[in-house]
Order: C-alpha cells, then structure tokens, then sequence
C-alpha cells in the first residue's frame, strides 16, 4: 500500500480528528498519550443489570474495549520506538462508545452507533471510522446528515462473505458520498486476492477500496499481535484520510474519500469491479499531485502538457531557477510546492539544419544556363527493384535566377548559404536570416545595380514541425561588401526552436529586426578571408496561456571568421565563429509562490529571469578535391562543449 511514503514525507494525521465508532478506546502503553480527545469524546452506552436496569456509563474505554483499542491504535499509535506505529500516528482520537455491557451475559451489545455517526456530524468531526456493520433507517439518517457537513464514513463492508458491503442495503443517493466501504484484501505478497471472509464491493463497487486486512497493532492487553478482517482494513483508510487532511485542511472528508477512491491501484477487472472495487488504497499516490495544473494567475494548464523548449543561444539557469519553487493546484484543489525546472529543455541537436541542408544539396545536380537565365537543381535518386522503371527521384534543392546586367531575380529552395561557401565546413550559417530561422528555406529576391553596387529586397518563408517563419530583408552589396537589415517573423518558434507546449510555452514566436555585415578580402595568391557579425533585438510574442506573461527586448550577436583557399588536390576552408548567443534579456515569468489556506488560494509573484547564454566557440574545416569523383569532408569542433560533428559525402556516376 505504500504506507511508508506518508511517514517518509511527513503526512502522519497532524492536526486532523477522526471519530472511532466502536466498543471503546483504551490508551495502551502509552499509544495514545495526549490524542484521545476528552472534550469530543463520549459514552453512548449503559450498563444492563440483571434484572434490566439501565445505568448510564462515562467511561471511555475499559477491558473490554478489545475491538476499538485495536481500531485506534492501527490509526494513530505513535511513533516512540515501541510496539508499533499507526497509519496516522499523529492524528487525534474521538472515541465514541457505541456498547451497552450486558451484566447477566457478561457480554458487549451495539446500539448506538447511529446516534455516534450524528453526533459527529454534529461536531464537525470530518473523518469517522467503523468497523461495526449492521443498519437501519436510523443509520441511514444519521450518514445522510453526515453527508451534509462534507464527513466521511469510513466503514468495513462486513466478514460475511457477501456480494455487496452489508451496509450498501441503507445507502441512498442523500448518503452514497458520504460513505466509503473497505474491503480485506490478503496480507499475501505474491497475489492481490481478497480475503474468504471479506464482502466483496458489489452494488457500491465505485465507493469501495480494499485495504490489508491484517494488521500488526497494540492490543487491550498491552501486547502486539495480528488484529485481522474488515475491521482491522477500515481504519487503514480512515488513516489514509487522515494524512490527506494532515497536508490540505481545505478539504472536506468526502474530498479526501474521493482521492482515494481516484487514486487506488486498480487490482481486479479494468476499472471498478464487484470485487475490489476502485481497488487497493496507495497513500503515495493519495498524497502525490493528481493531473496538477500550472497556473500564471489567469488560465490554468496540465503540467503533464507543458514544456519550455529553449534555443542553444539562450541561457536556461535563471529559468530554471525561477521554476524551481513552484505552487501549483492538482485536480481536487490540493496545493503542492516543488520544482517543476526539468521541464526546461534545451535540445543540443548535432545534426541540425546546417548538416539537413548540405546532405541536400549533396545529390546529384543539374544545371542550365542561357541568355540571361541560370538554374540549377539537386536532386537524389533512389533505386527500389532491378528494372529501368525502379528508380524513384526527388528534389532536394535548387536555385534560378535572371540577370540583365541591371536588374536581378533570384529564388532559392534549400541553397546553399548564398553569403559564405564553406566548403562542408559545418560552419554556422553567415546568412543572419538563417541563422534565426533556419526553416526559412525558400527565397525570391530582386536587385537592381545603384551607385556603384546592388541594391536588393529578398522575401523568405517556409515551415517546419507545424512552425512557421518569414522574413524580409533589404541588401547592398558593393565588391565584396555585404550590408543587410532584416525583419524577421516566426509562429511557434524563437530562434528556430520550437518554444514548447502548455503553460511553460517559451511564448508563440518572436519578431526580430536584425543588422548584420559580411565583408571578404583576398589575402594572398589563391587564399581569401571572410567574415560576418550581426546584431539581432528579439521580441517575443507572449502565450496568454504560459506562465511567461512578458519579456524584455533579447539582444543576440554572432561573429565569425574563414579563410578558403587552393591546396594540392583541392579546396581547403578553416573558421571559427561565435554561433548566435543572447547578449541581454529576460523572461516575467508569473507563478505560483505560495497558498493561502484563508482564502483558499494561490498566491501569485512576477520573477524576472535572466535569458543571457553562454558563449560558444566552433572550429570548422573543410574540403573538397578536384577530382571527375570529387569527395566532399567537413568537420566541426564545438570547443564549448567539446562535440565533434563530421559529413562526408563521395559523387560518382555509373
């Protein structure tokens, strides 16, 4: 049953009352020192003479009480090193004695039980545990006021073997709520069986659970022995409600009976079933969040559907920070405290859409050119049988464009960067566009000779991963000159990463303005030098959903530098670059900081968390010979992290 998790975790019935219906409470060796209550607690029985005289009685408990003791003492004996402990140690008693003492048969007899379940009601008392069976109208009565002050009965369903509790005969729709049948399941370890003896759940299947019906305890006689049957099973659960209650007093007895009931491991046929019922009580799983919900104030979503994806280029420790101290509500309103920061991640994809783009563009290619039209087009075939027809290819890339010395136009579908040729050396993208929206594959652009230079408008869009991204970006290029300004608009992305999903969603897309350079000089005979820098302000667009509910402007820069030149054999490039890394920025994040038990709430604060990362050096080589079978190698060295990442790819026809 998992009952150790509740003493582990500090849920041991503090603060809580439960009632014990029963032939008395005797305080044994100390059991229960101080947690009988004497104020609450009550003696409804007399003692019968022999000739029938009735004698009302005061006495809590007395020898005779071999039944109730051993009740209270499996609910809340205390932890002090002797005998044993109950489920709630430290929860209180309220005995309530329902039996007369007969003095000629020497004999215990139950009768007052329904006036014990409405004086509890009466009291406000949340939990009451019984281990007696046996109803009437009167009992019936008693548990539907019971129900109308939100308490719960915890009652055994019986040791006749039956198909239905005993009890379920008496229960109606004004007291089904209020009640909670328990069952004896076998102390087996290798089955989940019921006990021979034990009422099964039946009729009243989806308000039954199975408990241990054998219990280790402290008896009347103050040795430890094997209290067993439905008795002994009730006031397991009663202790279960107890520590619910001990950890959220907000609940009322019935909503901690329903946690109970929602969260017991289901043992017999799928789902509620005539013999287990919801099946066997788990107090971790009473105690654990049930589908908690995030909440920034406003909405609220599962925890289990969020998720804050976060780029390489931003920083995630001050996130994970903020989201390290978290209050937040699970499905029956109980409030819990903890970190929810490993639900921060950030992917480190190698073989991210530089290396997508270049095995593109790796295929087999074709090219046209005339007049002022020149084309070309990447494609890959991939052969499927042995016949002529068994050849299947598709496109994989290409670039056209139209020139009239004055005027160009140009579109692109997974070119090469049209900025920097690395050669396959896995550098980061020159081009700034992709470099913050790598998705955005495809371009048509127009240019026109000014001044001595080009001046040009290039619109690029695609999707991926059900994100989008376009971008508009003005150039002038004058020799080997390069200034850009860009305006770039992503949908479900921030840098290129998907922002996650639910209330931890990284916001919905960003809108960045971007400025960048790209200039490249020769420097000796066969040998030129590159390089680009670009500077990018970043706003994101906020999820009313998320607990991100604002951010400052993200300021990002990237810097890199090559050399490419002639080597025997072929082409040689070497580079390093600083990859796209936020400078400065944050995230608001609102969340829950704690809970007000007065109003019944969680409490709400804004943290401001930092979204500057870290910055990462790559070294990049490449190479390609001068070959009729050319082979292609690159290779990048991240020197931050120290990952390696190579392509190779070798052309050749037949």
């Amino acid at each position: 049953m998992n009952a150790l998790y509740a003493l582990d975790s500090g849920h041991m019935g503090q603060g809580v009352t439960v009632a014990v219906v029963d032939d008395g409470v005797m305080n044994v060796n100390g059991e229960l020192d101080g947690r009988i209550d004497q104020t609450l607690s009550k003696d409804f029985g007399y003692v019968v003479a022999a000739d029938g005289t009735r004698t009302k009685r005061s006495e809590l408990g007395s020898a005779a009480s071999d039944h109730g003791t051993a009740v209270a003492n499996i609910i809340a004996a205390r932890v002090n090193g002797n005998a044993t402990a109950g489920y709630a140690p430290s929860a209180t008693i309220v005995a309530l004695r329902v039996a007369d003492w007969d003095e000629k048969t020497q004999g215990e007899i139950l009768s007052h039980t329904d006036e014990a379940i409405r004086y509890a009601a009466d009291k406000g008392i949340k939990i009451v545990s019984s281990s007696l069976v046996g109803g009437s109208a009167g009992w019936t009565s008693a548990t539907e006021r019971l129900a109308t002050t939100g308490g719960l009965l915890v009652n055994s369903t019986g040791n006749f073997g039956g198909a239905d509790p005993y009890n379920a005969q008496w229960i109606t729709t004004d007291n089904r709520k209020a009640v909670l049948f328990v069952g004896a399941l076998s102390p087996a370890l290798n089955k989940y069986e019921i006990e021979a003896y034990s009422n099964k759940a039946g009729t009243m299947k989806d308000r039954t659970v199975v408990a241990v019906g054998a219990n280790v305890t402290t008896l009347v006689d103050g040795t430890v022995g094997v209290f067993s049957g439905t008795s002994s099973a009730a006031p397991v659960v009663a202790g279960l409600a107890a520590d619910i209650l001990s950890k959220w007093p907000q609940l009322s007895g019935q909503q901690a009976g329903d946690v109970i009931l929602q969260t017991a491991k289901d043992i017999g046929a799928p789902g509620p079933d005539e013999v287990f019922g919801m099946g066997l009580v788990d107090f971790q799983a009473a105690l654990s969040p049930v589908n908690p919900k995030l909440s920034n104030g406003s909405t609220q979503t599962s925890i289990a559907k969020s998720v804050m994806v976060v780029p390489g280029a931003v920083g995630t420790a001050a996130i994970q920070t903020a989201l390290s101290h978290v209050t937040v509500l699970d499905a029956f309103g109980r409030d819990f405290t903890g970190s929810i920061a490993a639900l921060v991640v950030q992917p480190q994809v190698m073989a991210d859409r530089r290396i997508e783009r270049r095995v593109r563009q790796m295929g087999q290619q074709a090219s046209l050119a005339f007049g002022g039209f020149s084309g070309t087009m990447g494609y890959t075939s991939v052969r499927f049988g042995p016949g002529q027809d068994q050849v299947r290819s598709a496109a994989t890339a290409g670039t056209f464009g139209y020139t009239d010395g004055t005027t160009g136009v140009h579109a692109a579908w997974n070119a090469g960067d049209m900025l920097q040729a690395d050669v396959m050396g896995l550098a980061p993208f020159a081009d700034g566009v992709l470099a913050y929206v790598p998705q955005a594959g495809t371009s048509l652009s127009i240019d026109r000779a000014v001044g001595g230079g080009r001046l040009g408008l290039t619109m690029a869009a695609g999707r991926a991963a059900g994100s989008a991204a376009q971008a508009m970006t003005l150039a002038w290029s004058r020799g080997d000159l390069d200034l850009r300004a860009s305006y770039i608009d992503e949908d479900g992305t921030l840098m290129g990463m998907p922002t996650g999903s639910g209330a931890l969603r990284l916001g919905r897309g960003a809108r960045t303005v971007m400025v960048e350079m790209h200039h490249r000089i020769g420097v000796t005979d066969g040998w030129s030098l590159e390089g680009y820098g670009s500077l990018g302000m970043t706003r994101l667009k906020i999820d009313a959903a998320s607990l991100v509910t604002g951010a400052t402007p993200i300021l990002g820069s990237r810097v890199g530098v090559q050399a490419s030149g002639v080597v025997p054999g072929g082409l040689l490039t070497l580079g390093i670059a600083q990859p796209l890394a936020i400078e400065a920025g944050a995230a608001e994040l609102t969340l829950g900081t704690g809970y007000d038990l007065a109003t019944r709430s969680v409490m709400y604060g804004v943290t401001r968390a930092s979204l500057a990362g870290a910055r990462r050096v790559q070294l990049t080589a490449g190479y390609v010979t001068r070959t009729a079978m050319p082979l292609r190698l690159g290779v990048m060295h991240d020197v931050t992290d120290g990952s390696v990442a190579a392509l190779v790819g070798w052309h050749t026809g037949f």
